[in-house]
């Protein structure tokens, strides 16, 4: 058999074999073909992703706003984790007199939402939260050990309507469970809620108005919420949100620091009589953040600063109690992993 016999019979055989095996893929040379590319990677993390992404989609082909200018600061967490360490907790002792005891706290927090899409103008949200804390006190009274901890966990609803292109009302309703180790301390609920609503008034700028109240069985207060952001360029972003404004630089989209204010986990009421611990959010740090793009959704972020500011607090009833700004304050560390859809919103 010749060469050219040889040579000829395998260009047969390939071809058969490309058509047997992928028939739909054989086309003539002019014809473009175009298949979806699947991620690769970890299924479990692809699929979340894709699911996520796809969301993030329907939400942005929606009448809901949720930004109109272009920031290369992501979208606020929809999820995270979070470890944190405080030298002196925010932490009162109700009904007593003397000084309060000086307090260190470690926590642990894990929180996540997920929104669903009722309609082109309506939105629900359900969240998960749980805490647990440690608290060690330096110089603990005859009812109070050294160390004790407390657990929290809670779900929330939120529900977001989008009235028309420049405004929104919103609001959420989160009871919580909390629980402490102290001697007699028992298990109660405290519940927390708000409504706001939020005005676009320009492609870089939007208004937020509304309040926030805290109920528990021996403490209950709301605080008056006010803020505004402002998108000076895709960089810099000013968020005038009361009490915990931040200064945003997003020099590129997979990283940005925030130097201001953010909602702590470090303010705490604790009753001495029947040992119940009270999650108080009218509490901000105070400091640095330094936020990273891990991998794709996946941010970690590091904050470190002063911990445990007090802010306006309005107590039930008649009496009211002014700005408090530096009561028990602290150093403080935070680590967290955090899950962001970036601009698709």
């Amino acid at each position: 058999m010749s060469a050219l016999s040889i040579s000829c019979c395998w260009r047969g055989l390939v071809v058969v074999l490309l058509v047997s095996l992928s028939p739909d893929r054989f086309v003539a040379a002019e014809e473009l073909v175009s298949e979806p590319v699947q991620p690769s990677g970890d299924p479990l993390v692809s699929r979340l992703g894709r699911y996520v992404k796809a969301e993030a989609q329907r939400f942005s082909a929606s009448d809901l706003e949720f930004t109109r200018s272009r920031s290369n600061a992501p979208f606020l967490p929809v999820a995270f984790v979070s470890s944190a360490y405080y030298g002196d907790a925010t932490v009162r002792d109700i009904g007593s007199v003397a000084d309060d005891p000086s307090y260190q706290q470690t926590s642990s927090s894990v929180a996540g939402g997920m929104p669903f899409l009722l309609s082109d103008t309506d939105a629900l949200v359900v969240g998960l939260y749980g805490n647990r804390s440690r608290f060690k006190v330096e110089n603990p009274g005859a009812t109070i050990g050294e160390e004790f901890d407390v657990t929290v966990g809670a779900v929330a609803l939120g529900y977001l309507k989008q009235l028309n292109p420049d405004w929104q009302l919103m609001g959420f309703l989160m009871p919580l469970h909390n629980d402490s180790d102290l001697p007699g301390g028992s298990g109660y609920w405290q519940t927390m809620g708000g409504a706001f609503a939020r005005y676009t008034a320009s492609d870089r700028l939007w208004w937020m108005f509304g309040a926030f109240a805290d109920t528990s069985p021996f403490d209950s207060y709301w605080l008056p919420y006010v803020g505004f952001s402002w998108t000076l360029n895709p960089r810099w972003t000013v968020s005038g949100v009361l009490p915990w404004p931040q200064v945003i630089y997003a020099p590129s989209k997979d990283w940005f620091v925030g130097v201001g204010g953010a909602l702590s986990g470090s303010g705490w009421a604790v009753d001495i009589d029947t040992g119940v611990v009270n999650m108080d959010l009218n509490a901000f740090d105070l400091g640095l953040h330094i936020n990273r793009r891990l991998y794709g959704l996946l941010w970690g972020r590091l904050s470190a600063g002063v911990g445990g500011l007090r802010a306006l607090q309005i107590e039930s009833g008649t009496d009211i109690e002014g700005p408090e700004f530096a009561v028990s304050s602290s150093p403080f560390i935070r680590l967290e992993l955090t899950v962001r859809p970036g601009d698709l919103f």
